[in-house]
């Protein structure tokens, strides 16, 4: 069915008014608001019409019309008009996020706790994956005779540190000379490319090897090999999901909170999700029955444009998108200002 002028207004006034309310819309306030010069009854068919092509349900026979998946899927593509920030809203978000001094996990956790508060719905920031970030600096502290602290900088001020047991001592002098020969030839190279050359050289040139190529692979080694390559996912704002008339039903929302729990399930739903660009993400478009009726607003934070992680809300599918999609956009959008500068 193709919806001309008049079924999509009808359309327009029946989601904005679910957001608001809900509740099911009757013909009357369709009427009353639309604009059109229609009466009840006319509005009654074109909404049995829409109801048809299955953009709306009735969920009891004597109450009005709720929109569908479809036709929420039908609103964010053609009819919503994103409302911009205001100066002051920017500002806010700018100064909450500019604070001096942040670990890049203390900066995705600040962001989380913001996102959640601004939406009012539950937040979601996935951190960058170790592998897709790029070398930028390894030092290495002697701690001990046996001992040595490895401190790998990325791109984007992203730290990683790991003690390294060694069989024979090295001095600081002797330590500064081995990262400088790995900071000259890995430097800007993405982390799993390092990976990938440090085992070849170890595993195709061993016995060849001079004594400080070899002690500076493997040195590499023990901090990248075996580095923990989980991502980490800061959620925030779990309890508002009870602000919500869709989770009143106390099942309902174990369901979602039982969800938000199982980090594997949630890195699952985000993997899905694009990485090129803002997307609003409808539950029935996972394969998840759980998020029937919820979805997911999301954008991707970047370095040097390619896409590290992503700023995510979920919400119930009436969220109000005009004005969660902006905030969500412009919070990675810091993000990637932060992280580009760092």
């Amino acid at each position: 069915m193709d919806l001309f002028s008049r079924e999509q207004t009808i359309l327009r006034i029946i989601v904005e008014a679910y957001i608001e309310t809900a509740s099911p819309v009757g013909s009357r306030y369709v009427a009353r608001h639309s604009g059109l010069d229609l009466s009840p009854a006319s509005i009654r068919n074109s909404m049995a019409d829409l109801t048809e092509a299955c953009y709306l349900e009735q969920p009891h026979t004597s109450a009005g019309r709720v929109p569908t998946g479809r036709a929420f899927r039908f609103y964010l593509d053609t009819i919503l008009q994103l409302r911009a920030l205001s100066f002051d809203e920017e500002s806010f978000i700018q100064h909450r996020l500019g604070a001096p001094g942040l670990e890049i996990s203390q900066l995705l956790q600040r962001a989380a706790k913001l996102l959640a508060s601004l939406s009012r719905q539950v937040s979601m920031v996935l951190a960058p994956q170790h592998d897709t970030i790029r070398w930028q600096q390894i030092d290495f502290v002697r701690v001990r005779a046996d001992t040595v602290m490895a401190i790998l900088v990325a791109q984007g001020g992203i730290i990683r540190q790991r003690l390294i047991s060694v069989e024979e001592p090295l001095s600081q002098d002797d330590l500064i000379v081995l990262s400088n020969y790995l900071n000259t030839h890995f430097r800007d190279r993405p982390i799993h490319e390092v990976k990938t050359a440090i085992l070849h050289e170890l595993q195709q040139v061993h016995g060849a090897l001079d004594a400080l190529t070899a002690r500076a692979l493997q040195l590499a080694g023990a901090t990248c090999l075996e580095s923990d390559n989980d991502r980490n996912l800061f959620v925030n704002g779990t309890s508002r999901i009870l602000d919500h008339p869709e989770f009143a039903d106390l099942q309902n929302a174990r369901e979602l909170l039982s969800l938000l729990e199982e980090r594997t399930r949630l890195y699952t739903l985000l993997d899905k999700i694009s990485l090129d660009h803002p997307a609003v993400t409808l539950g029935n478009e996972f394969d998840d029955k759980q998020l029937q009726d919820c979805s997911v607003v999301s954008a991707p934070y970047r370095l040097h444009g390619h896409p590290l992680g992503l700023v995510s809300v979920i919400g119930p599918m009436r969220m109000n998108y005009a004005k969660v999609v902006p905030v969500v956009d412009f919070t990675a959008q810091i993000l990637t200002q932060l992280l580009q500068s760092r």
